[in-house]
């Protein structure tokens, strides 16, 4: 059976309410000092106290200011907003305000700031404390402080004053309380007043100068307005003379020069037709120019009425010329008449033709000098139309900034003039509703509220800085613990007891000295325990050992020894720890002949003891490397021998972590007892231990609770203790 420690895994167990109560009652004392010093403290402090009195002013903060004339100020109240008010309770909390106060009543010199009460004062000590802190830690603080006010003498006189006054706006309304607090309840009653007063007077005065300020930059404003304006006149007096523009319509001239441009277009269209028409019989005409009776086929030559009468003595005159070839030769004087009429009229007709021939071409060549005229007019027009949008941009540019700076100029005279009117009007959203008057009972010190958060200031800390050092605590102190953080079974629960100075080694060994007495009792608890966990595993060989030095393995060692003697078993305690041996002083022997000198092959002996049944194998002497001697063959040897000659052998071991001893010594036991000092050994050495001695094949057959306090523990072990009243007959011997 081997314990495998694996702490992370181990599921969390529910706190109940008696462990948080056990926690209190162990740490009673720490709680009850702090609780007795704080409360002490505070008591004290509250009767010494000087009485603090409140004078209190309230002040109402309007919305708007008063219409007294239906004209807008320059510093107008916006209260749409928190940021408003929350802006007017800082300038109440202000320095300049305070310092304004200060001066006027002199209180440099008052004794309510100058005089300082010599004695025991908490309030004194804890506002030293927290002044040296924000010195250190708040440098630029300080130098912004000091920046504030180049006479420093007044700084601290100025931080005194806003430390005693307090600004409270109430729930719900625009009302603000303004409290001032102090010994001497007249002269805090003329602060407070005077503080409301100067507020509203410096509200005034801010307002008052933004309206100077404002009527000096206007009056500033104006005069570059002014000339601005001039040259803006003139500017566009120049351009509409230069331009011509003196009197004209913009919208009238571009509706004509639209008007005409569609004028030009018919006209264009028209044209245009009429020379592709005239072009296209030109055309023709060249084309028939090598061919004079093609020509005569052209339409506007067959439609000629001159060459149609033409032809028609040409037809009448060939006929007739025809008829009198019959009769008459060519050479007849009317043939040759004939034939010289009909020749002179076709000369009329080619003429004719040829005149007709070039009216065409004078006729196209008009057509598209025609065309092109108009197209000449229209780009007159459009380009006209364009210089007159730039000159209409250019002149609403000129007129438009004219505009602006005449209105600008108005607006600006205007406002001058408004605030004029009232730069002088004393009208103010604030005012006093209620003045401080003297207050007569103070207000400081509450000695019932003061003592009253003392006690519970003082059991919450005490509590509290209880549990806290309980949460810094990972040792073991309870059994819950031993089972819960270990997972091991806890044989039993030892007391701590210091042995008398005159018999050390007779208090040590309990068991026989005192067996009546609860420690006593513990050690038969372990025995029995031991003798009934896993009684089907032969437990001949027990080694006693701890994690760490001084937790008192040696004394449970020898009085385990001697509780399973008192049974009548025949009992062998090996004292196996060959660094730094006790057992031989706990039984007055000598240490010389014992185990290192066996397991060396010197002579040894077991040595008898004066318990019956009790037999004791001392260290010997010191060898310089016992390890290796517990870890040989002889050593195995012996432990064969030993568990044929005696019922129980007991091995007193060094502690696991500081040499390597008891990992020796652990596979060769039956068991392993490991020894927890209570509220001493930390939690994660013990679970380190028990895992050596898993890794070594060991069996942890269980944990002893050593050198238990049950004064200090007393809510947890009250039950012990009443065990053991009962067992013994209410003859409780003290274990020291």
């Amino acid at each position: 059976l081997s314990v495998d420690v694996m702490p992370e895994t181990y599921p969390e167990e529910e706190i109940h309410l008696r462990d948080y109560l056990r926690v209190i009652l162990k740490r009673r004392r720490m709680v009850a000092a702090v609780f007795i010093i704080l409360v002490a403290t505070v008591t004290i402090n509250s009767f010494m106290a000087e009485p603090i009195f409140r004078a209190t002013a309230q002040i109402l903060i309007e919305a708007e200011n008063p219409k007294v004339v239906d004209i807008q100020e320059v510093l107008g109240v916006n209260a749409s907003g928190r940021d408003y008010y929350q802006t007017q309770y800082e300038t109440l909390k202000s320095k300049t305000l305070a310092l304004k106060v200060i001066k006027a009543l002199h209180l440099k010199k008052s004794p309510e700031f100058t005089s300082s009460k010599k004695g025991f004062s908490l309030r004194a000590i804890l506002g030293s404390i927290l002044g040296w802190v924000k010195k250190v830690t708040s440098s630029a603080g300080e130098s912004e402080e000091s920046n504030f006010n180049p006479d420093k003498e007044y700084n601290q006189l100025i931080a005194a004053y806003l430390g005693r006054l307090k600004v409270e706006p109430i729930r719900n309304s625009r009302l603000v309380n303004v409290s001032f607090e102090g010994k001497d309840p007249k002269l805090i009653t003329q602060i407070d007043n005077a503080h409301a007063q100067f507020y509203i007077e410096s509200n005034l005065e801010r307002k008052f100068s933004a309206s100077k300020k404002a009527v000096h930059w206007l009056n500033q404003r104006i005069k570059e307005i002014r000339k601005n304006l001039e040259e803006s006149e003139t500017a566009l007096q120049n351009y509409r003379e230069k331009e011509g523009l003196a009197s004209i319509d913009f919208e009238e001239r571009q509706g004509i020069i639209l008007q005409a441009l569609d004028d030009l277009n018919t006209a264009l269209i028209k044209a245009k037709t009429e020379r592709m028409e005239k072009e296209n019989l030109f055309k023709e005409l060249k084309r028939f120019s090598k061919d004079p009776e093609m020509i005569e086929s052209l339409p506007s030559v067959v439609s000629n009425s001159l060459i149609q009468s033409l032809k028609a003595q040409y037809i009448t005159l060939t006929g007739e010329y025809y008829k009198l070839s019959k009769k008459y030769g060519p050479k007849h004087p009317k043939m040759i008449s004939l034939a010289s009429e009909i020749k002179a009229i076709k000369k009329k007709i080619s003429w004719e033709v040829e005149n007709i021939a070039q009216s065409i071409e004078t006729e196209y060549r008009i057509a598209r000098a025609k065309e092109k005229s108009i197209l000449k007019a229209m780009e007159d027009q459009k380009k006209e139309a364009l210089e007159l949008n730039q000159k209409q941009i250019k002149y609403n540019v000129l007129k438009r900034e004219l505009d602006v700076n005449r209105s600008l100029y108005e607006s600006l005279l205007k406002r001058v003039k408004e605030t004029g009117l009232t730069e002088d009007l004393k009208a103010t959203n604030i005012m006093v509703v209620d003045p401080a008057r003297i207050p007569d009972k103070p207000v400081k010190p509450r000695k019932a509220l003061n003592i009253l958060l003392a006690i519970i200031v003082g059991l919450t800390l005490g509590i509290g800085l209880a549990f806290f050092f309980e949460y810094l605590d990972n040792t073991v102190k309870t059994p819950e613990e031993v089972e819960r953080h270990l997972k091991a079974p806890l044989l039993g629960v030892v007391g701590r007891f210091k042995p008398d100075s005159a018999d050390s080694t007779s208090k040590e060994t309990i068991a026989c000295s005192n067996p009546r007495s609860n420690i006593a009792e513990a050690f038969r608890t372990i025995r029995t325990n031991l003798l009934f966990s896993s009684p089907d595993i032969e437990k001949k060989g027990l080694l006693i050992t701890s994690v760490l030095p001084q937790e008192g393995k040696t004394v449970l060692a020898a009085n385990l020894a001697i509780s399973f003697a008192q049974m009548g078993k025949k009992v062998l305690l090996v004292d196996s720890d060959l660094r730094r041996p006790r057992v031989h002083n706990l039984f007055n022997l000598k240490r010389s002949f014992g185990l290192s000198d066996l397991l060396v092959g010197k002579e040894s002996s077991i040595k008898n003891t004066q318990i019956s049944g009790l037999k004791i194998i001392t260290s010997g002497t010191l060898p310089p490397n016992p390890a290796e001697l517990l870890a040989s063959q002889k050593m195995r040897d012996f432990i064969e021998k030993a568990k044929d000659s005696f019922n129980t052998i007991i091995f007193d071991s060094p502690p696991l972590l500081s040499v390597t001893d008891a990992a020796e010594l652990a596979p060769l036991s039956d068991g392993v007892v490991l020894i927890v000092k209570a509220g001493s050994t930390p939690i994660p050495v013990i679970q380190r231990g028990i895992q050596q001695v898993s890794e070594v094949g060991a069996r942890v057959l269980g944990c002893v609770l050593n050198n238990v306090d049950f004064e200090k523990e007393h809510y947890y072990y009250s039950h012990y203790q009443y065990y053991c009243q009962y067992y013994y007959e209410g003859k409780k011997e003290k274990g020291s």
